[in-house]
């Protein structure tokens, strides 16, 4: 039996093609997560107040899902309707298990339209769900 070392031009090249896909697919994820939480947060909703609520960074991951007065289901500045955002919550689920959803319904928008985004949550398997709100304003100090 014979040992010996595998010539250098036998020996396997490790694909850098993939490699450098997969960070620049990485990168481009993280940026527009990083653009779409900026777009998220201004969409013009009054956000019902609570005594307990605390102001909190965003973490990477979080989807934001807004409920507008009238109804209307928004993500991303988009208004979706429900089926598509059982969708995307489908999807979110299975390639990022353990994300984190949180509902920003306006003061006035219906209890219903909530509790079915929550039941398109249940049933994409998210099981951190969030409910967002603001610390009640205080009355300002006078003399």
């Amino acid at each position: 039996m014979k040992f010996g070392r595998i010539p250098i031009d036998q020996a396997e090249d490790v694909p850098l093609a993939p490699l450098i896909d997969i960070v620049f697919l990485t990168l481009i994820f993280f940026m527009l997560t990083s653009v779409y939480s900026n777009m998220e947060s201004e969409i013009g909703l009054t956000l019902p107040t609570a005594s307990t609520a605390k102001t909190q960074d965003r973490s990477q991951g979080e989807i934001y899902i807004n409920i507008r007065a009238d109804g209307a289901i928004v993500m991303n500045e988009r208004e979706v309707p429900l089926n598509e955002l059982q969708d995307i919550l489908n999807r979110v689920a299975e390639y990022f298990p353990g994300g984190s959803v949180i509902i920003r319904g306006d003061r006035s928008s219906y209890l219903g339209r909530a509790i079915s985004v929550l039941d398109a949550c249940k049933r994409a398997d998210i099981q951190n769900v969030s409910f967002a709100a603001v610390p009640p304003e205080e009355p300002p100090a006078g003399p």
